[in-house]
């Protein structure tokens, strides 16, 4: 009997195109993280990086307010990419590592 005819063949073909399907359909309907955050954006920066001038550290939000959570501090000396502005350039939509979030100007000036 050739190999692609065993049924274990056909069993571990099945499983995987099935596997594959449901993370194909999975990543469609997932946004991107940078679309979820940056909703908020009034004015895109062409790719700037600014360096955290504050003290210690400055945080980084989920929205750009004081009153959402605070995803990472970055410590002074640290660059970080910003990509857009909200509230009248108050707050900046940026990446730092891995984490992308909100930080309030006075983080960089």
């Amino acid at each position: 009997m050739p190999f692609s005819k065993l049924p274990f063949r056909k069993a571990v073909s099945g499983v995987t195109a099935a596997a594959a399907l449901a993370l194909g359909a999975t990543l469609m309907a997932a946004p991107t993280a940078s679309a979820v955050g940056s909703s908020a954006c009034t004015k895109n920066i062409k790719d700037q990086t600014l360096q955290v001038v504050q003290w210690d550290h400055a945080d980084m939000y989920t929205s750009p307010s004081f009153k959402s959570k605070v995803k990472k501090s970055v410590f002074a000396g640290n660059n970080v990419r910003v990509y857009c502005t909200a509230k009248g350039g108050s707050w900046y939509y940026g990446k730092f590592g891995r984490t992308t979030g909100w930080m309030e100007e006075h983080s960089f000036f």
